[in-house]
């Protein structure tokens, strides 16, 4: 089932939360709305679901080419998974799965012996059919998020829609169930759409990534092509941390200072200034002095888990530079805190115009 949404705008009073946002989802992917707080990703999702709508004036929302703009919730047949899991707490596990099955209307309902067997096999499918008899309250959080996705699932929807599904986790329980999210989704092939600002759950789990700002589309495409690729200064930033360089550039290559450092691509304006952004992985260290080095002197050194991770100071500016590091290439260079070095930049991304952090 491909969703579309075309031109859609939302206004809460004075607040623009969405602003002519269009967006196509093919069938059967998964995707990411991915943006700070206020971008917007929320109300896009509410109203892919009909739980809102778009203001007058706003396109369609198409369901495989079928217009649902004013069909209500219980129409679109979607399912919602919400962060907060939402479970009934007077009900056991089976209950809640089967809530859905049951408050169907008597033509559509299953009758008992197949609403049973549906609720088990979901059970199964998430590895919770053991606790079927269990209330909420004794379930961890991970369990009762699964039990909350299943529960969405019961009911066959043609979409799936989830709002920061595991926001409530722990980081190890986040990424378990991001995981195992990857591969239910493999495995139905159900067109989803969930929403979240973890840059990291979004680049590991998703097929595309919608990267919004204040309630526009900044850009999407595939997580290597949002992250590689950036559009704009803030999708590189947004997309993990990033290292700014005031540079210059001069017959295609960027320089800092008096050092020419690297090949940039066409279409920046010969001496024009602009600011190359670089990934803390992208940062090279050396103890090799050539001129188109940046001397920088070492301030801090974290070696805890398998990155390390280099903090340094720049010579000639006085501004500081995250870079990491492999364990083995620390082990290999011997770093310590306080010694001069020399840090090459590559694959840096070169934007025109300025960008506050």
């Amino acid at each position: 089932m491909s969703i579309e949404v075309r031109n859609i705008s939302r206004m809460f009073g004075t607040f623009a939360a969405l602003r002519n946002v269009s967006l196509k989802i093919p069938s059967g992917e998964l995707v990411a709305l991915l943006g700070p707080s206020g971008s917007g990703k929320t109300t896009l999702l509410r109203i892919i679901a009909g739980l809102d709508f778009a203001d007058p004036g706003s396109g369609p929302i198409l369901f495989h080419e079928d217009d649902v703009s004013n069909h209500d919730v219980g129409e679109r047949q979607v399912g919602f998974v919400f962060q907060h899991y939402s479970l009934f707490r007077h009900m056991n596990i089976f209950e809640n799965v089967a809530f859905g099955l049951n408050v169907r209307p008597r033509k559509s309902r299953p009758d008992k012996n197949d609403l049973k067997e549906r609720v088990l096999k979901l059970l199964k499918l998430v590895q919770l059919e053991r606790v079927a008899q269990l209330y909420p309250s004794q379930l961890s959080g991970g369990q009762r998020q699964r039990v909350a996705l299943i529960r969405a699932l019961a009911v066959e929807p043609k979409i799936l829609l989830l709002d920061e599904p595991f926001g409530a986790l722990d980081a190890k329980v986040r990424k378990e169930l991001r995981q195992w999210l990857r591969r239910l989704h493999d495995e139905m092939s159900i067109t989803s759409v969930f929403v979240t600002h973890d840059q990291e759950e979004a680049l590991e789990v998703a097929d595309r990534i919608a990267v919004l700002n204040a309630g526009r589309i900044e850009q999407e495409g595939t997580p290597e092509e949002v992250y590689d690729n950036p559009a704009n200064p803030f999708v590189c930033d947004f997309l993990g941390s990033v290292n700014l360089f005031h540079c210059r550039v001069h017959n295609d290559r960027l320089h800092i200072g008096e050092s020419e450092l690297t090949e940039v691509s066409p279409g920046h304006t010969e001496h024009s200034s602009v600011v190359a952004y670089v990934r803390p992985h992208d940062i090279e260290i050396s103890r090799t002095p050539h001129k188109d080095a940046i001397q920088s002197r070492v301030v801090h050194i974290s070696t805890a888990g398998p990155i390390a991770k280099i903090q340094l100071i720049r010579l000639d500016t006085n501004e500081m530079v995250d870079a990491e590091i492999t364990r083995q290439h620390y082990k290999q260079l011997q770093l310590r805190s306080g010694e001069l070095v020399f840090i090459n930049l590559h694959n840096p991304r070169v934007f025109v115009h300025d960008y506050v952090i």
